[in-house]
């Protein structure tokens, strides 16, 4: 699957400062991409029952979407007047995450026997298209608008909000999970949004993302 990181940040500058760089949400988004295309093919081939490679893709895709509703979309909804365009777009936004997360919760009955397992590529197949427009639309019209409105002080603290949740081992984890397919040249890059004591507790412990 080709990368849809990007080579190196590119910042940029706006009247206020440099532009924030949404490094980590571009890796976060590639490797969910990844993981889709994965799952899709699992639940098509094999027994439905929920396995280490499920149970990581939904518990990262959920990080996410807190980090955005958390710290994301209020940031823009209060530099937005109530019915404006920028309002109605963190609205459905918030809505989408909604939607994709009662989905993934509906794949996790039929995978934990709470549901009917027959059903799950059915589930699953939905779950990639919605997911992949969703991404997409976040990657082409949302990220560049918000690099434009907010400080790279706030996208910092949704960075911070992606990993915070995350201590040393968890953290290795998951910079393992953004690392895997990611082109040689872009790797440090990633490596360098994490803290020293992730990064160190990666190495250390050669942390490999566990596969389905």
């Amino acid at each position: 699957m080709p990368s849809t990181v990007p080579s190196r940040s590119h910042h940029g500058r706006t009247a206020d400062g440099p532009r924030p760089d949404p490094l980590l949400i571009h890796a976060v988004h590639h490797a969910l991409r990844r993981d889709l295309a994965d799952l899709v093919e699992w639940a098509r081939t094999c027994v439905p029952v929920a396995g280490p490679g499920w149970n990581r893709f939904r518990h990262y895709l959920t990080l996410h979407h807190r980090a955005e509703d958390a710290t994301l979309w209020p940031v823009l909804r209060e530099m937005s007047d109530r019915g404006s365009p920028l309002h109605r777009l963190t609205a459905a936004m918030a809505e989408e995450h909604h939607r994709l997360d009662e989905l993934v919760a509906t794949i996790d009955d039929c995978l934990s026997g709470r549901g009917p397992a027959s059903r799950t590529f059915e589930y699953v197949t939905r779950l990639d298209t919605a997911l992949t427009a969703h991404l997409d639309f976040e990657d082409a019209t949302l990220l560049p608008l918000v690099s434009t409105l907010i400080t790279p002080r706030e996208w910092a603290h949704f960075d911070v909000a992606q990993r915070s949740p995350l201590y040393l081992v968890e953290g290795a984890q998951f910079l393992s999970w953004l690392l895997e397919g990611v082109p040689a040249d872009r790797e440090p890059a990633i490596r360098h949004v994490f803290p020293p004591a992730v990064r160190l507790t990666h190495r250390i412990l050669r942390t490999r993302h566990v596969r389905w």
